[in-house]
């Protein structure tokens, strides 16, 4: 499989027509190395061979990697090959890294910058970076005559970007497999394998971290047991969360013995712990109706 990482450097953040990318940087895996390669924009009159040149690198790949172009680099993109009145950008299957970043560690980082996970995930830290955000200028001053010194390392920053793409995709499937190991979110990794139809590897993942899950991961462990037919393990975990005071657990108990064990007087202890909304009343109503038509003995 060909991969790709894809990143731009553009003349400001704020979209639409003004805005257009005046670097593009991409990185693809071979079976011989990485083959770097980058285009910066001299004058707006190259825009169209620097897209048509970007076109057929998009072509070969079997899979883009980026971090935000889902919703930045490739819709600029693509709006400017519309305004140069070119075909459509060929586009592969898109793997926008910031995505999966977000859900499995923003319980846990500052925040899931690309800095910030190349440091947290690949030991990385930059030195004498230019910023992004400096970058439009430095660009500007170029084209302005100015020495080329910071051009460069607008070039070293967008090769860093797209080298550490290629390195981060591995970081974070580490981190699904063993989310604990890795400081990622549990919950969110075993729901990133439920979505993808890997419900075995989702379940793995929650037994793994069972010892350091909170209520709500130690709420989706009940789920996925009860998913998966381990029902009386699932009402285990219930009853410690409902013991602790968990309302949810305690809902789900009066399910349970309702509808699967059927011991009204089970149910209707859980359901006097729920709020006083219509459906928890409507409940203790139905169990009370039960009871008192003697039907208060577990029916196996």
């Amino acid at each position: 499989m060909r991969v790709l990482a894809i990143d731009t450097e553009t003349t400001g953040l704020a979209g639409g027509t003004g805005t257009a990318a005046f670097m593009i940087g991409i990185a693809a895996a071979e079976p011989d190395g990485v083959r770097l390669r980058q285009w910066v924009l001299t004058a707006f009159a190259g825009e169209a061979a620097m897209l048509e040149a970007l076109a057929s690198s998009l072509a070969a790949a079997d899979l883009m990697v980026s971090y935000n172009g889902k919703t930045f680099d490739l819709p600029l993109l693509r709006d400017r090959r519309r305004l140069q009145r070119g075909p459509a950008l060929p586009e592969p299957p898109h793997l926008d890294l910031l995505h999966p970043t977000r859900r499995l560690f923003r319980r846990a980082w500052p925040d899931c910058r690309l800095a910030t996970s190349e440091r947290r995930l690949l030991g990385l830290v930059r030195e004498d970076d230019l910023p992004g955000s400096e970058a439009p200028r430095a660009w500007r001053d170029y084209l302005a005559g100015a020495p080329s010194d910071e051009l460069a390392g607008v070039l070293r920053h967008n090769a860093l970007d797209v080298l550490s793409l290629l390195a981060l995709g591995p970081a974070l499937a580490r981190s699904l497999h063993e989310p604990t190991s890795c400081g990622a979110d549990a919950c969110a990794a075993a729901a990133i394998w439920a979505r993808c139809g890997e419900r075995g590897h989702a379940l793995s993942v929650l037994e793994a971290a069972r010892e350091r899950l909170d209520t709500r991961g130690a709420l989706e462990l009940a789920r996925t047991l009860r998913g998966a037919g381990r029902v009386a393990e699932a009402a285990a975990i219930w009853e410690r969360l409902a013991a602790a005071g968990s309302r949810e657990a305690a809902e789900r108990l009066a399910k349970y013995h309702e509808h699967v064990r059927r011991d009204w007087t089970r149910a209707l202890d859980y359901a006097r712990l729920l709020d006083q909304g219509p459906e928890a009343r409507h409940r203790r109503r139905r169990l009370k109706r039960r009871l008192a038509a003697g039907q208060g003995r577990l029916d196996l």
